[in-house]
């Protein structure tokens, strides 16, 4: 485990916005916190109960700083925090506020919670339930965001603590509660703002996630810190000023109707219930579409695009090993989606929806070096037994960037939640619903009323044709020189800079430098720099300008100059048309369809 040594001089306080206090060994809870800071780009340092009662203890300079403590270790310090003149005492005293967190079921930390609390009947109890309902305080948005005022049931993990303190002291607030418990809130103690978190653990985000992260399983364990720290440290906080929506429908035709989808129809839903929609298009299709519902779909660019969904569509198209073979899909995808270009004077988003969710690690160098921006996914890990680097906090992140330094944003069915949603809006995530024809059954009454309740959580939701809100999904922090940083995704990148003029330094990940032909900003190239991870470029830009990046990539892919057997075309127009014989017409029968999935199941 990390070590650090004794002693910590004043000037690393003076940098620190975090003060951990541990032992002097980073345990793993420890280090579960320090990802988190890391993550969120939080400055942090260790300090322990011995450094703070010595000569270099206590932090000095004008920087604001909070301490983070776990109630166990704070417990055990409860003489040193009661006598006014100790040096924990004045220490905490210094802080802008104290997150403490782990309670336990001990005589200690029942003691910590009845000081902290002025309650001398406060208690710390197991939260036992195996389906647990929380609410999240509506009266407090600010830390909560776009959670206020949601209540839902999460999954409760083993240990999960609760603590039930009834203060008289109006200092106290409810910030999440269950089952007559709190799980987090905020109390006043001698001055001092202190958060308390029952929870007992604080989640890894750097272990491995083969799907969605759901937050329902892991509510204690993330959802506390996180409010606390966007909140604490919103100053350097990675930040965005809007959230980016859209609802992104795969596999239809551009005909009138395909399944329960009727263009038209819904057309008028989109401008009555404000929302935005991008139809994932399968290439193969190109020649197959309606002149009235093109003229639609042109009508309507404002709200409305189409994104490319794999080649053929066929299973693991794009989870291939053979980059060759990946170039060749994705080289015959885009002379489709030119085709269709031709045919319908139609643009396309050139973001690629996987079809049934397969990738391979490959995949993201192949679209990356084929002209595409980004990816967009429900599933998070490569198929078919394919090495996953996926971590937590990929799924964090605004997109996975872990395969080919390529953007793969993910996407969510309204079956996830609202909770979920709102969480990804909390840690800077689009908002990204993936549905089929079906979710426009009985009018859509169940999706417009997921879109209404999304319109009406506290944030600044901005609904956008899918390659729109890829372009304008980033994040930004600024510096106290009044620089600002802007970390991007996609391969372009839209922003229209906000009030004064600035000094904008960009950066975007990337691991294969001789593959970048040129980097430009407002089609004027600029120079970069690269640090081995990242491409960075420092520009001025001016108040109310907007500004449109790109990173430009050259092709030094092989193509496989194999060509489709008769077998495997006629297979692939087979499946085609079945697929939209089922969505067109077995669809519309809830007994059909669920006979012939049963027969389908009764064959394989």
């Amino acid at each position: 485990m990390p070590e650090f040594q004794e002693p910590i001089i004043s000037t690393e306080f003076r940098q620190a916005r975090v003060l951990l206090l541990c032992g002097k060994k980073l345990s793993a809870e420890d280090q579960n916190i320090t990802k988190l800071l890391d993550f969120f780009g939080i400055p942090w340092r260790p300090v322990t109960t011995g450094q703070i009662a010595g000569d270099s203890g206590l932090p000095v300079g004008p920087s604001k700083f909070s301490i983070l403590a776990l109630a166990a270790r704070l417990a055990e310090d409860m003489p040193s925090l009661e006598n006014r003149a100790s040096a924990l005492f004045q220490w905490m005293m210094q802080a802008n506020s104290v997150y403490i967190y782990g309670f336990r079921d001990t005589d200690g930390c029942r003691q910590l919670l009845r000081f902290l609390t002025g309650d001398a009947q406060a208690n710390v109890r197991y939260l036992n339930s195996s389906r647990t309902y929380i609410s999240v305080t509506s009266d407090f948005p600010e830390m909560c965001g776009p959670l206020s005022g949601l209540s839902f049931r999460v999954k409760p993990n083993e240990g999960d603590m609760l603590c039930e303190v009834h203060p008289e002291d109006e200092g106290t607030t409810s910030i999440i509660t269950a089952d007559d418990g709190q799980v987090f809130f905020g109390v006043t103690c001698r001055g001092v703002r202190f958060y308390l978190n029952a929870c007992c653990e604080t989640v890894d985000i750097g272990s491995p996630a083969v799907k969605y992260f759901d937050v329902k399983k892991f509510f204690c364990s993330v959802v506390p810190i996180t409010m606390y720290l966007k909140w604490a440290f919103s100053d350097i906080w990675w930040n965005s000023a809007e959230t980016s929506a859209c609802l992104i429908v795969d596999d239809p035709l551009l005909k009138p109707r395909y399944g329960f989808l009727h263009f038209s129809e819904t057309m008028k839903l989109m401008d009555k219930q404000n929302f935005a929609m991008t139809v994932a298009f399968i290439p193969w299709n190109w020649h197959r579409t309606n002149a009235r519902t093109v003229r639609l779909f042109r009508q309507s660019f404002e709200r409305v695009s189409l994104c490319v969904h794999g080649c053929d569509h066929t299973a693991g198209e794009l989870a291939s090993r053979s980059t060759a073979l990946l170039n060749r899909r994705i080289k015959d995808a885009n002379r489709r989606m030119e085709l269709l270009h031709h045919r319908t004077s139609l643009h396309h988003d050139p973001v690629m929806v996987f079809p049934q969710g397969e990738f391979s690690p490959e995949i993201g160098r192949a679209l990356k070096l084929n002209g595409f921006v980004a990816a967009v996914n429900t599933e998070v890990a490569p198929a078919n037994d394919a090495r996953n680097d996926t971590e937590i906090a990929d799924l964090w992140n605004i997109a996975i960037m872990k395969y080919g330094a390529f953007p793969i944003f993910t996407r969510r069915y309204l079956s996830h939640g609202l909770e979920n949603f709102a969480f990804d809006a909390l840690i800077g995530k689009p908002c990204l619903i993936v549905g089929h024809h079906d979710v426009f059954k009985d009018q859509g009454r169940e999706l417009l009323d997921f879109i209404a309740q999304l319109n009406s959580l506290k944030w600044n939701l901005r609904w956008r044709p899918l390659g729109e809100a890829i372009q304008h999904s980033f994040k930004i922090r600024n510096q106290d020189d009044g620089t600002s940083v802007i970390q991007m995704y996609a391969e372009k990148l839209v922003m229209d800079v906000p009030a004064e003029t600035r000094e904008v330094v960009f950066m975007k990940e990337e691991d294969e430098l001789d593959c970048v032909k040129a980097v430009t900003i407002n089609d004027t190239a600029v120079d970069c720099s690269y640090d081995g991870k990242y491409l960075k470029f420092r520009v001025k830009v001016s108040s109310k300008q907007r500004v449109e990046v790109r990173v430009i990539y050259l092709d030094k892919l092989g193509a496989d100059p194999s060509r489709d057997g008769i077998a495997y075309l006629l297979k692939t127009r087979a499946r085609r048309y079945l697929s939209e014989l089922r969505d067109n017409y077995l669809s519309q029968s809830d007994f059909v369809l669920e006979s012939a999935t049963r027969l389908k199941r009764l064959l394989k």
